[in-house]
């Protein structure tokens, strides 16, 4: 009679089936909704874009490329913001204006604010002369102020012009001046005149007085720099394929927009006659 308890823990064999049945499948649910936490996963995606690397460098957010923004850790669609807002006419005045860069991340800004370099050409006052005040009947007399007739008939080639024939024949402004040269090295050299339409701060009113004395020499071959190259200029060389050129944009962004030729010789074993031609076509370090 003092045992009786024990009759509860009796069971048939088609009992203790179901019960380590029943106990399999709890066990499995608990482990599986462990794996399947979304708070696990959440977590996992955010360690991963923690551990994006990210080369901090000076820049100028009025003159800095996309491949070099992206370096930074600046998002590609904020890259794309970026380079939109440039060419409606924005620009950033002082450092505190890349806060102000629509769904750049505060905490991405706040680390690249000490990397900021702002030129000469941010100054707001010169800008707006130049860009918005100048009509195009007042820019023809200030560009002719000082020439003669004979003097207002002159030429000149944007790939070969230095920064001194630029100022006694234009009469653009030093900091203009510096921006279609920097221009132009970024292209390797322009092939058509209407490239200049590109760089900022040369305004139209500008660009329309001088495009009749401006010239490119139609035999003169831009050079390439594989440091600034796109997606088209890597193709047009008719040596890689589309997924090797992937690898060869994804390869540079990783090392800072730097990639050697040997690094291309070796990764896509390249044959010498196309090596020792390849070195001919770009410019592009050892």
């Amino acid at each position: 009679m003092s045992h009786w308890w024990k009759a509860y823990f009796i069971f048939s064999e088609k009992e203790k089936r179901g019960i380590l049945v029943l106990g399999c499948i709890l066990t499995a649910s608990i482990l599986l909704s462990l794996l399947m936490s979304p708070q696990k996963q959440s977590v996992s995606k955010n360690v991963k874009v923690n551990l994006t690397p990210i080369h901090l460098f000076k820049f100028d957010p009025n003159t800095i490329d996309s491949l070099a923004a992206l370096s930074l850790g600046i998002p590609p669609k904020q890259v794309k913001t970026l380079i939109h807002y440039r060419e409606k006419g924005g620009r950033f005045y002082k450092k505190e204006d890349i806060f102000k860069l629509y769904g750049l991340d505060k905490t991405l800004a706040e680390k690249l604010l000490p990397m900021i370099e702002l030129s000469s050409i941010s100054n707001k006052e010169i800008n707006r002369k130049f860009e918005n005040n100048y009509t195009r009947k007042e820019y023809s007399k200030f560009i002719f102020s000082t020439k003669s007739k004979s003097d207002a008939i002159w030429k000149m080639d944007i790939n070969t012009a230095d920064a001194n024939e630029w100022s006694n024949k234009t009469r653009l402004p030093f900091h203009i001046i510096q921006q279609i040269l920097q221009y132009k090295n970024h292209l390797g050299g322009f092939s058509s005149v209407t490239q200049l339409n590109k760089v900022y701060g040369l305004g139209d009113a500008s660009y329309q007085l001088l495009r009749p004395h401006l010239i490119v020499q139609k035999n003169f071959k831009t050079t390439l720099n594989s440091s600034t190259m796109n997606f088209e200029q890597w193709k047009s060389l008719g040596l890689f394929d589309d997924q090797q050129i992937f690898q060869i944009l994804k390869i540079r962004k990783q090392q800072a927009g730097q990639i050697t030729w040997r690094h291309l010789v070796i990764l896509f074993d390249l044959p010498q006659n196309q090596a020792l031609w390849l070195k001919t076509q770009i410019v592009i370090s050892d």
